[in-house]
């Protein structure tokens, strides 16, 4: 099965599942309007960005002039065929030397004790070789997937590595990124002009990430593995390398040509030093406390809903109109910068998707995923003091809510309803209410971008303020029948309309 070649992408048309090749995707004189068909949104993402990868290092265009031919026409089909060539064998996932993203050394061991089920590679999904709890984020039995098609499994090699936590022991990195990073891609009309609105050309990072493409070691970690010896730092490593980085030594147990599980040795080393991956937006001043150990691409947190953090998605510091030292320190990802700076597409409105894994308490623990898509209308550009002040705002409301629900169950247990219990029921009353808003208000605020209107900001206001209002009286529901609950239900209502009329969110 070579990535290169044959037909592995997962796609439909016309509502019809097929698997293409990337030839046929990127030469489609057709024109047809392919839709990534895979089974999470998270793999769907992850898709996504490998065929970017993939494009990115094979075919990159020199300049703005030649990726805006690419981007606006399919490619000729000898052209593409030529072009791949010299990467043949690196991106085969069964070649007997140099398998895609695993170490053709690795063999099983006696009794197969180093063999893994399919499901490990799937991150979130609960797998049979282990009772971490980080391994049933989404799943409820061991057993959900425990043979796929090549393709898929390479989808699933490239997301555990690039994107996910590590494969080969505490001690080893879990990739160039750290553990479990966002990804930001923009799309446009189709998927073939989405794949190379998202391929830099060599002119660009010459610019703004020259050593990416001067890098002393540029063969992929399959062919060259990771120095064992002495610490590879991230500026030897180039372009290739680093997209398909591979920090895990593994290798697929195929059966009939699908995969049924995978064998594994311990890790090969960490990185340090800083790469600057393309896809993903970076923390500046993380980047230079000097922390050897501190990564600084940016996270999903479990503490905020994803468009908490959606200025640094969207922006670098020097575009930010805001005094704010912490958003000074954020850079969007090059692809979000070239898209801003190419004529192509200057002036246009923005789609990004932007998609990663919430960590858990430790360091290999998964408390979820997170997956959405905002739309920014035309000179987005220009909005980034309007979309702070609507994020705070937001944030603002949140706070508000989650105090009112933190004074309700201190009156509940002053009252004596649940004396003995106070941590857990003031921990499940703010839960439910911090789940519901973050859950909720990511569809109001996708809307409210579509259209952003800094003359409307008070009627934003509102809609936060209401959602608020409204969470609060599901969550009392339950306990408004209980007389010794009704002081804490009244006091703490008129504590929140108290706040959020101070904000100027007053009830209608």
């Amino acid at each position: 099965m070579n990535l290169l070649i044959d037909n592995w992408i997962p796609v439909s048309l016309n509502g019809e599942a097929q698997r293409i090749s990337l030839k046929q995707l990127l030469c489609d004189k057709q024109k047809q309007d392919w839709h990534l068909a895979v089974l999470r949104d998270d793999m769907d993402l992850a898709a996504l960005q490998l065929l970017v990868c993939l494009v990115q290092v094979v075919l990159m265009p020199e300049d703005a002039k030649a990726l805006k031919k690419r981007w606006s026409e399919p490619m000729p089909e000898l052209e593409y065929e030529q072009a791949i060539q010299p990467f043949i064998s690196w991106f085969d996932l069964l070649h007997a030397e140099t398998p895609f993203m695993q170490s053709a050394t690795v063999t099983p061991e006696k009794g197969n004790k180093n063999w893994a089920s399919l499901q490990k590679l799937f991150i979130g999904l609960p797998e049979k070789t282990s009772t971490s709890a980080s391994s049933n984020g989404f799943f409820n039995t061991p057993d959900e997937i425990q043979a796929v098609h090549l393709g898929d499994a390479a989808i699933a090699l490239f997301q555990q590595a690039t994107n996910g936590f590590s494969l080969g022991g505490a001690a080893f990195s879990v990739g160039l990124k750290g553990s479990m990073p966002l990804t930001t891609l923009v799309l446009s009309e189709n998927l073939r002009k989405t794949i190379w609105t998202n391929v830099l050309s060599k002119a660009f990072l010459q610019e703004k990430a020259p050593e990416l493409l001067s890098a002393e070691i540029r063969q992929p970690t399959w062919v060259i593995q990771p120095h064992t010896d002495k610490q590879e730092h991230a500026l030897q490593i180039g372009l290739l390398r680093g997209l398909f980085w591979q920090p895990a030594k593994i290798k697929l147990e195929v059966k009939n040509d699908l995969a049924t599980g995978f064998f594994k040795n311990a890790g090969m080393c960490s990185v340090p030093g800083f790469w600057q991956h393309p896809h993903t937006p970076i923390d500046i001043l993380r980047l230079h406390t000097g922390n050897a150990k501190e990564k600084p691409f940016l996270s999903a947190r479990n503490d905020l809903p994803l468009w908490g953090q959606m200025l640094c998605f969207f922006y670098t510091n020097k575009q930010l109109k805001i005094v704010d030292a912490q958003q000074e320190g954020t850079s969007c990802a090059l692809v979000v910068q070239q898209y801003q700076d190419n004529s192509t597409w200057r002036g246009r409105n923005i789609k990004l998707a932007v998609g990663g894994y919430v960590k858990g308490g430790s360091a290999e623990s998964l408390a979820g995923r997170k997956h959405e898509t905002y739309s920014l209308s035309t000179n987005w550009e220009n909005k980034s003091a309007e979309m702070d002040h609507l994020i705070k705002m937001g944030l603002e409301v949140y706070k508000k809510l989650d105090w009112a629900m933190n004074e309700f169950a201190r009156i509940a247990i002053d009252k004596g309803k649940h004396k003995g219990k106070e941590s857990g029921f003031k921990k499940a009353v703010k839960g439910k209410a911090k789940q519901a808003y973050f859950e909720n208000s990511e569809s109001m605020m996708h809307s409210i971008l579509r259209k952003l209107a800094w003359e409307d900001i008070a009627s934003y206001q509102k809609q936060f303020a209401a959602l608020a209002r409204k969470i609060f009286e599901q969550i009392m529901e339950p306990y408004e029948h209980e007389p010794k609950m009704l002081q804490a239900i009244i006091e703490s209502r008129a504590l929140l309309n108290n706040r959020l009329n101070k904000m100027g969110a007053v009830h209608d």
